[in-house]
């Protein structure tokens, strides 16, 4: 997403969760909170859309944690019912098996993946729920032929990066960061690349829905690393 003002943020914030309140719109999906999801955790929530247009039970306890301050304190003034903390994914601030379901929609993507779900495998509790939506090859590709179409050199090249980081992701494991930005991250994932990851972590009854147009990955936690 590209730098914007805090004004334009919050208008994006708030779009997006128009969209997901929208039950017609194409781009509208969202977990299931169960009976027994009485803690739940979103990871790169923004400003909440995703709980908030899913509807957060009383008798659940519902986090958000994000890198974005701003977008933080439009959840905070949006959602009082939801607690939002100041977090990278990548290091969440919990004890071990703290969560029931632990949400994260389009944001994993622009996370150190592999750490990132190390991380989420960490406070989720045997038993719960881990529900992703993440970025297919596909969509880096029609972003590349944007970006050249466009002539834009400078999102052509941000591709390129995130096309070879999901490729590298996907026959080693190992993932690199943006050029000279320590702290930025991006690529796509493969079907056969996150069972493998999930699986490995210790997650089970692993599925993956594509048929909405988006990568989204449901599993659940079966034994400990």
């Amino acid at each position: 997403m590209p730098l914007l003002g805090s004004r334009q943020l919050d208008a994006y914030h708030i779009g997006e969760l128009e969209l997901l309140q929208d039950i017609y719109h194409p781009r509208r999906i969202l977990p299931v909170i169960g009976p027994h999801h009485k803690t739940v955790l979103d990871v790169g929530c923004g400003a909440g859309q995703t709980l908030i247009a899913r509807g957060i039970p009383k008798d659940v306890q519902a986090i958000g944690v994000d890198m974005d301050e701003s977008a933080l304190a439009l959840g905070k003034r949006l959602a009082p019912n939801i607690e939002f903390i100041l977090a990278r994914g990548e290091h969440l601030p919990f004890k071990d098996e703290s969560f029931d379901l632990i949400v994260c929609r389009v944001a994993l993507p622009y996370m150190h993946v592999s750490t990132a779900l190390k991380e989420m495998s960490r406070v989720s509790r045997p038993g719960g729920d881990i529900w992703l939506t993440l970025h297919r090859m596909s969509w880096v590709l029609r972003e590349l032929l944007a970006a050249a179409s466009n002539l834009d050199a400078k999102l052509l090249l941000k591709e390129l990066y995130v096309l070879a980081n999901g490729i590298v992701f996907y026959f080693s494991g190992c993932e690199f960061h943006f050029p000279f930005r320590p702290n930025k991250w991006e690529s796509f994932q493969t079907d056969k690349g996150i069972r493998r990851i999930l699986s490995k972590l210790g997650f089970g009854g692993i599925s993956i829905d594509c048929s909405h147009g988006s990568f989204v990955v449901q599993a659940s936690r079966t034994r400990r690393e």
